[in-house]
This record gives structure tokens, C-alpha cells and sequence, in this order.
């Protein structure tokens, strides 16, 4: 068991990632790619928050709103967008998730094996399917030192499992190491599967891709 650390929240800028990925869907047809930078962008928000987006590439992105709690880093709310272009037409949506309780993704005890529920409820534009709800679990896995570049930094490796139902089904696994001093993360990986109705049939969404933190100073 390691003690807390102060975690006043990663400093505000965009940082450079690196990753890959890709994204097919059945109906119609298509898969595309991520690009191999990825920039990770922090802005600072009210009451000790921030918002943490990562743009894979210029057709999807995901962010999390990560507060500071007494030594604990928790996520309320969370985002992802995709936009398929398909040259007669295109479609897009940004998905936005609210957590009630927060999600818990760094404890202020680093104990491995701490496990804490995932209990969210999303909606979507322009995707009219009604409500969708996410729930699964967040387990802190292990505490690891992360070298980028000359620095040495803690982390912690937590994993996150998660099914969705209502508007759409599916499940979305990740592993993401978070820096214990920040709170920033360091690096991921996710898979998602999320099946949606459409009017030529059910579409699912196959996605899965990482990310690597390459400097630890962020561009202002």
C-alpha cells in the first residue's frame, strides 16, 4: 500500500501522444484509422477539474472531466465523437456520459485490487436512440514506475469494463496508467463494441486503439 500523494491536477496545454487504431463498421461498410500523433489536451475548469480530450484523428475523439477530491481523482462526466464520411454523405455523433457517483479512477490509497462501480447514463447527438446506460466496474490493478523520456514517474494501472444497454448494447474494456502525482494519463489501452439500430439495419461499431504520453511538458 502506497500513501496518497497531493494530486492538484495535470498542468493545463496540449501534450503529444503517440497510438494507433482503427474503426470498421458492417452497415454501411467502412473502417478508417487513427492517426499516429495524438494530442492530449488539458484545460483546467471550476472547483479543482479538469478536462482531459484525446484527438485520435480528425474523426474521433473521447474526453473525461477528472476532478480532485480530497487526494482521490474521480470522473463525473465523459464524451466521445465519431464522423463517417461515406463521399454522398456523412454521419456524426457526439455521445456524452454523466456518472452518478463519480467514477473513481486513482484512490487516495493506492491499494491494488480496490474495485469501484461504473453506474453512467449517456445521450447522443444526432443519434436519436434514446437514452443509453453504462455500467461495469474500475479496478485500481497495480502501482508501476512509467520512464518518459528522462523522467521516472509513479503510476497506476487501472482497468476499466463497462456493458452498455437502452439505445445501444455493447461493452467497452481499457487499461489506462494514470500518474499518481497528476493525475494525468500516461498511457491506454481501449476496445469498444457498441451496436446501433439504423434504418438499413444494426450497425456495431468495432474500435480499438492506444495511446502513449511521449513528453511530460505540455505546449501552452
Amino acid at each position: 500500500m502506497r500513501a496518497p500523494l497531493t494530486r492538484a491536477g495535470p498542468t493545463p496545454g496540449v501534450y503529444s501522444y503517440s497510438g494507433t487504431g482503427t474503426e470498421r463498421i458492417p452497415v454501411p461498410p467502412k473502417s478508417q484509422s487513427e492517426e499516429p500523433g495524438i494530442p492530449g489536451t488539458v484545460v483546467r475548469q471550476a472547483g479543482g477539474c479538469s478536462e482531459f480530450r484525446l484527438d485520435f484523428s480528425d474523426f474521433h475523439w473521447q474526453s473525461w472531466d477528472y476532478c480532485v477530491r480530497d487526494g482521490t481523482l474521480a470522473s463525473p462526466t465523459r464524451a466521445g465523437y465519431y464522423n463517417w464520411d461515406f463521399v454522398a454523405f456523412h454521419v456524426d455523433d457526439t455521445s456524452t456520459f454523466v456518472c452518478r457517483p463519480a467514477v473513481t479512477a486513482v484512490s487516495g490509497r493506492i491499494v491494488p485490487g480496490t474495485s469501484h462501480a461504473v453506474a453512467c447514463t449517456g445521450s447522443n447527438n444526432h443519434l436519436s436512440i434514446g437514452p443509453v446506460f453504462m455500467r461495469g466496474t474500475s479496478i485500481l490493478v497495480r502501482s508501476v514506475d512509467i520512464t518518459i523520456g528522462s523522467h521516472v514517474l509513479a503510476a497506476v494501472l487501472v482497468a476499466e469494463q463497462v456493458t452498455f444497454s437502452g439505445g445501444q448494447s455493447g461493452s467497452n474494456v481499457s487499461d489506462t496508467w494514470f500518474s499518481i502525482a497528476t493525475g494525468l494519463p500516461l498511457r491506454g489501452t481501449w476496445h469498444t463494441t457498441v451496436s446501433t439500430a439504423s434504418p438499413v439495419g444494426t450497425s456495431t461499431l468495432d474500435a480499438r486503439g492506444n495511446f502513449t504520453l511521449g513528453s511530460v511538458t505540455p505546449r501552452s
